[in-house]
């Protein structure tokens, strides 16, 4: 499996791409499949953003993935665990969250895009929205692959993950790039201006 790992930091933003690796791997009789998906991630405390996992399936590995993972080889619960099944479609809240502690009193905008329509992300609590059209992104059902929201400081905004397996088989295997970036408020690129939950005058 292959892991991308891009870092550019910027006075204003932080660009940080990270391979997103889905696996599948089962037999005809029980339609499961064993997935996980791995994130790249700087521990060190010096970046801009930072990335929590929070769900027991998710966990940091020793290696700095955010690996998400629905297989017995999970260690928050080995041994349990036989992965999700293909043509299906997998709703998580609350799967990782990306928080804003380590800018000093500055509300920061964050976008999260996958490179496919089969990771998909949203916020259940309300505070993301999608990039294209500024709609919330507040249920699996609204979930994209492109959204954006503004982090105050101190605070941490949840994200959950949309899986889509349709049209999977047993064996498949997906390999995927997310990448996020962050900027402090007020400069943001135009196409996101409006759209992210900003404040009204910003």
């Amino acid at each position: 499996m292959e892991n991308l790992n891009k870092l550019a930091l910027g006075v204003f933003g932080l660009l940080a791409t990270f391979g997103l690796v889905l696996g599948a791997g089962a037999n005809f009789s029980d339609y499961n499949a064993s997935r996980s998906f791995h994130w790249d991630i700087v521990t060190d405390d010096t970046e801009l953003i930072d990335l929590v996992a929070i769900q027991p399936y998710s966990y940091i590995n020793g290696d700095g993935l955010l690996t998400i993972d629905f297989s017995a080889n999970n260690p928050n619960y080995p041994g349990y665990g036989d992965g999700i099944s293909p043509s299906s479609e997998y709703n998580f809240d609350e799967v990782f969250g990306v928080s804003n502690h380590l800018w000093e009193n500055m509300p920061i905008v964050v976008e999260i895009q996958s490179s496919s329509t089969n990771v998909e992300f949203y916020g259940h609590e309300g505070d993301v929205y999608s990039a294209y059209d500024g709609s919330l992104a507040s249920s699996s059902d609204y979930a994209r692959d492109w959204v954006c929201f503004v982090v105050m400081p101190g605070d941490t905004v949840k994200i959950g993950i949309d899986l889509s397996a349709n049209g999977d088989s047993p064996n498949d295997v997906w390999i995927e790039a997310m990448t996020i970036k962050a900027y402090r408020l007020g400069t943001e690129p135009p196409e996101l201006v409006g759209k992210c939950g900003q404040p009204r005058g910003v």
